[in-house]
């Protein structure tokens, strides 16, 4: 009986004050909150200036499941000396507290990317709730005219720009860009990236199926050259394209081929890229060997071809190293950048070679030598994933 008492008085003693302390426990209610969707961040006259879409609660208030009666996200707008300044300056105007934790996207406007995108995307460590997996890309201009633009594809406007990234990686154009990734690689000695870059333009004719409500759009023009953790230069998507399949970050892709006065496009699957660094004759070479499956999408009208056509094979073969090469060109050999992260790669296979070139790296990986073989096989029955 003795032990069953003080059992009691134990649990007493313990929920007791459990039970008093729970009503002051501070809170927010859901539809207080600002569940941020979308950021774009810029720089201007040394300022940081902000532009967020959030989710609007009262807009899924109809019958249905969509009711476009109410707009489904709101904007608010701030200015501060970082971005996180200029984010809680935002947060104030609004009336609302901050929630990043489904944010999608942060697009940093051209001259914020210029001036630092360390900088930029510093905010985030601020955010212990922001989540590694949004998606970062650059615009030309104005990032908050971006935020403004309002679709109504998707169940928030935010998500086309997130469908337009997920098609392009799926056609081997950009890789998904992370903000994790992003961290990673502005940690690395050349502090280097490519960007997805977007373009707003103007609605053109009557037709607005693939427009914003006010006739704008937006599209993916290339990419944003990082180097120093700063933008130095766009890319174009064939550049973008050759910097995927060289870093092995798609597995899938396009190539249209001239074959016997014919164009021929052809849809390749399984890229693999396997990149072996080493050093001969005094300067740094990268054996890259790419392998694919691939099937017609258009077939030669004039030609029969058979399921081991060598010719079609090898076209296939050189469009992919001209298109790497223009790649290397344009990224590595003409600013030293490293968007591909050889680093990495050379640190893995040979550490002792990392430490020997590391304090030059920059202009050892200008003066780089790559050498390409390829192992295309076209299959007329191939089944894409």
């Amino acid at each position: 009986m003795n032990k069953i008492l003080k059992a009691a008085a134990i649990i007493t003693a313990l929920t007791v004050p459990l039970t008093v302390l729970s009503g002051c426990v501070p809170h927010t209610e859901l539809n207080e909150k600002a569940i941020v969707l979308a950021i774009g961040i810029d720089y201007e006259d040394e300022i940081f200036k902000t532009c967020f879409q959030y989710y609007n609660p009262s807009g899924t208030g109809g019958q249905t499941l969509v009711d476009n009666s109410q707009p489904n996200v709101l904007t608010a707008k701030g200015e501060g000396e970082n971005v996180y300044g200029a984010l809680e300056d935002a947060s104030f105007r609004c009336g609302r507290e901050l929630m990043l934790g489904v944010t999608q996207l942060i697009i940093i406007g051209e001259d914020a990317a210029k001036h630092s995108v360390d900088q930029v995307m510093n905010f985030t460590k601020s955010y212990f709730q922001s989540h590694p997996d949004m998606l970062v890309a650059v615009s030309e201009g104005k990032a908050c005219e971006y935020m403004q633009v309002k679709f109504t594809e998707g169940t928030v406007s935010t998500q086309k720009l997130k469908f337009m990234l997920q098609n392009a990686e799926k056609n081997g154009i950009v890789a998904l860009p992370s903000a994790l990734e992003l961290f990673m690689s502005l940690q690395t000695e050349l502090r280097s990236s490519c960007l997805p870059l977007f373009r707003l333009i103007e609605g053109e004719g009557d037709e607005k199926s693939d427009t914003s409500e006010d006739g704008k759009n937006i599209e993916i023009c290339g990419g944003a050259l990082i180097k120093d953790g700063k933008m130095i230069d766009e890319t174009d998507i064939q550049v973008m394209s050759g910097l995927e399949m060289l870093c092995c970050k798609t597995e899938t892709g396009t190539v249209t081929v001239d074959y016997e006065g014919e164009k021929v496009s052809i849809s390749l699957v399984d890229i693999k890229t396997k990149l072996i660094p080493h050093f001969e004759n005094g300067g740094l070479v990268f054996d890259v060997k790419v392998f694919s499956k691939g099937r017609y999408l258009i077939e030669p009208h004039n030609s029969y071809i058979d399921d081991n056509n060598e010719k079609m094979n090898r076209l296939c073969g050189e469009e992919l190293i001209k298109r790497m090469t223009r790649a290397i060109e344009e990224t590595m050999s003409k600013y030293g950048a490293d968007p591909c992260i050889l680093e990495k790669t050379i640190r893995h296979y040979d550490y002792k070679l990392w430490n020997d070139i590391k304090d030059n790296f920059e202009e050892v990986l200008k003066n780089c030598l790559f050498r390409f073989e390829t192992d295309i096989d076209i299959d007329k029955l191939i089944l894409t994933k």
